[in-house]
This record gives C-alpha cells, sequence and structure tokens, in this order.
C-alpha cells in the first residue's frame, strides 16, 4: 500500500519529538553575541558589527572614560503558542574596548546600514613631550 508524503506531519513529529524534553517549548541557549572586526590606522579606530534585524533603537553606544561600549538586543517575536525551534540567537549583548589616549572623544560616529553596524573613532597624532625650556634667574 502506498501512502503520501506530507511534510507538515514530518515537521509536527520532529517538533514534538524536540520539544518534549524541553517542557513545550523549544529554545536555544545561545545568546545572541554579533562577530566585531576592530581595525585601526593612524586616523581612525573603526568597529564593523554584524547586527542583522537590529534597527538603531535596538542599539545603544557610549564613550565613557576611554571605554567604547557597544550594546543591544535582538527581541524573538513569536507567540509563546507557537511551536518553534529556535535556530538564531536572541537576547541582549555589550562588549567594552579601552581606547587608547589619542582618540579624540570629539569625533565619534556610528552607522547602521544592511545589518552591519560601523562605528569610527577619529585619532589625535600621538602628542610628544613638551620640552621646556629654563631661564635662568639673574642674583
Amino acid at each position: 500500500m502506498l501512502s503520501t508524503w506530507n511534510g507538515f506531519t514530518v515537521f509536527d513529529r520532529l517538533l514534538d519529538d524536540v520539544m518534549t524534553g524541553a517542557g513545550g517549548t523549544a529554545q536555544t541557549s545561545r545568546s545572541f553575541s554579533p562577530a566585531i572586526d576592530v581595525r585601526a590606522n593612524e586616523t581612525e579606530i573603526v568597529f564593523t558589527a554584524d547586527v542583522p534585524g537590529l534597527k538603531d533603537k535596538d542599539l545603544e553606544i557610549t564613550l565613557h572614560e576611554g571605554v567604547l561600549t557597544i550594546k543591544g538586543e535582538r527581541k524573538y517575536e513569536g507567540n509563546d503558542k507557537d511551536k518553534v525551534l529556535l535556530g538564531r540567537a536572541y537576547g541582549t549583548f555589550s562588549k567594552s574596548y579601552t581606547l587608547p589616549d589619542t582618540v579624540d572623544p570629539e569625533k565619534l560616529s556610528a552607522d547602521l546600514a544592511d545589518g552591519v553596524l560601523t562605528v569610527k573613532v577619529a585619532q589625535q597624532p600621538k602628542r610628544e613631550p613638551k620640552k621646556i625650556a629654563i631661564t635662568p634667574t639673574a642674583k
């Protein structure tokens, strides 16, 4: 006897198998942690982060006492009543970087385009110690 293949039945069985041990919901324990590249040259430091699906309101960038912090959150927007098998990571993240004293905190910019966050921090030329001449005093 031939039986017809029903993809939904197979998917339902897969979800039932996965969720049986998870108390009715299948969620991943992975947290969202975007990959961030850092590159620097004499004029700037550039941070490039993959943040697909995030909007500017989901991100926060701060510079405080020489520490650049990039924070964000990817929220799961599904229904709690749905059966799901999560393959993507969700949650909050925070990454901090101590910047050298050559950065110019007034020249910091951030751009979000096509799921990529780019943060640029300008660098000033390294200051050389200033030699101060001593003037002899007359006696």
